[in-house]
């Protein structure tokens, strides 16, 4: 697989707090380009905070931003709920170089410039901020505070724990990989797909067959060179050459990327950016039914999901370009995500084993640090750096204290996520919870009329889980 595919009424009591983006009033916080002295220089990094509900004393109640181009203020997140019954501040804070947030301006994102682009200044932003956040309320000098985010955020919440255990009294990791990590020989790296599959043939086993079925026929197609109906069929921007090794590899593999997201993002309603439709797991199902012809079964499920997107409109399927894919989930924000990724979060989930209902596929265990080395001059840490220097080896994640790690039936990062933690006596101990009939980190979404019961309950349960740190730890 191509590397550029893998940069890729609910509360306690009467009510929830409701809220809008038109409510949010961005501030700004002044942060060092590196905290570490190697360069001199500022710049302007963009926050929400309200106080609501505060009482002098209370926790900060604080949502990381993730790798967006749009920062998730703080009254839109569940962070403003859990700050409703806890009596806290509801803060998020934008990461460094996405959104508006950026250490160079209108050049942050060439090679030389994301060099400060680090996990370590990435954590020092948020101990400022925590830190700024004290000083500038009354009453909150002694508050403490609790981090959550989701997906890379969802291991940024982890870090900022397992690193700042001062700054960070507890974390809500939602969907956050820990596993996976830049070794092609490491058998988690297949665990994603075997998720995936497993997804399908729990809905449906006879739509998995057909899908699996689909496949078969397109790759004895490409194959044979019986490819000169695909393009009407597929409604692609180009016929297939039996002769293009690349874009024959690519095209199937393009179709299987577009079965993870149904259901990665199998949310009940729209979220702007992450889904452009509802329910897409069922519809997947649905659509795949529906077709006698194999082929449309690809046709059919693919344009389900990009023929439904926004932005951009998209009029044919370019399988030949390796971005294209990309345009599938266009919240990212993918230069410096991509460099993320290149550096200290080099998640590898592309290998595809045999015995799933999808092509198998192993990418090589050089391609990725060749690529990096090509586009931003880096070098990916390996698994074991990447644990040894941040603290995220097992055994330091098994004895970690007030870590909430929520993972979710529909999610496929739940399977490069914490799998298992030892029951303890200990109420401060670190937890995994998986949640049924939930989606990609959808427990950090504010509260909705159309959150399942399970999700409803498992928000109630880490607010509990909250309340019990905060008094007996």
């Amino acid at each position: 697989m191509s590397p550029l595919l893998l940069l890729m009424a609910a509360a306690l009591g009467l009510g929830y707090a409701q809220s809008t983006t038109s409510d949010c009033d961005y501030q700004w916080i002044t942060q060092p380009i590196d905290h570490f002295g190697a360069v001199n220089g500022t710049f302007k990094q963009r926050y929400s905070i309200f106080d609501d509900f505060y009482k002098p004393g209370g926790p900060i109640m604080f949502f990381q931003g993730e790798e967006s181009w749009v920062l998730d203020c703080a009254n839109t997140t569940i962070m403003y709920e859990y700050a409703r019954q806890l009596g806290g501040l509801a803060v998020s804070l934008e990461h460094r170089y996405f959104g508006q947030s950026l250490p160079f301006g209108q050049n942050s994102h060439t090679p030389s410039n994301m060099k400060y682009l680090t996990l370590d200044n990435v954590m020092a932003d948020a101990v400022a901020f925590i830190e700024h956040v004290k000083e500038t309320n009354d009453g909150a000098s002694d508050s403490k505070a609790i981090i959550a985010s989701g997906s890379y955020g969802g291991f940024l919440s982890a870090a900022f724990r397992l690193n700042h255990p001062d700054t960070f009294f507890g974390s809500l990791a939602s969907a956050g990989p820990v596993k996976s990590l830049s070794n092609s020989s490491d058998p988690d790296t297949y665990n994603w797909w075997r998720w995936v599959n497993r997804a399908y043939l729990d809905r449906s086993k006879e739509a998995a067959d057909k899908i699996q079925h689909a496949f078969q026929t397109l790759q004895k197609r490409l194959s044979s060179g019986d490819v000169a109906g695909l393009k009407e069929e597929l409604n692609l921007c180009s016929t297939p050459s039996p002769n293009d090794t690349v874009g024959n590899a690519l095209l199937p593999v393009s179709l299987v990327n577009t079965f993870s997201f149904a259901i990665e993002f199998n949310y009940p309603t729209i979220k702007t950016g992450r889904n452009p439709i509802a329910n897409s797991l069922d519809q997947f199902i649905n659509v795949t039914l529906a077709q006698s012809d194999p082929i449309q079964v690809l046709n059919r499920t693919f344009w389900t999901w990009f023929g439904a997107l926004r932005e951009p409109n998209i009029p044919c399927f370019n399988y030949t370009d390796s971005n294209f894919i990309r345009s599938g989930a266009p919240l990212i924000e993918n230069d410096p995500f991509g460099y993320i990724t290149c550096t200290y979060i080099p998640l590898k989930s592309s290998n595809v084993p045999e015995g799933t209902i999808f092509p198998a596929s192993l990418t090589a265990s050089d391609v990725i640090p060749q690529y990096c080395k090509l586009k931003y001059g880096v070098t990916p840490m390996t698994q074991e750096e990447i644990f040894q220097r941040y603290h995220f080896s097992p055994a330091e994640i098994k004895n970690s204290t007030r870590i909430i790690w929520s993972n979710a039936e529909f999610d496929p990062t739940s399977a490069v996520s914490v799998d298992y933690l030892p029951l303890s006596t200990d109420p401060c101990a670190s937890r995994m919870i998986l949640t049924s009939n939930m989606a990609h980190r959808e427990d950090l979404f504010a509260p909705d009329p159309s959150d399942s019961e399970a999700l409803t309950e498992l928000r109630n349960k880490e607010v509990q889980i909250f309340k019990e740190w905060l008094e007996f730890c």
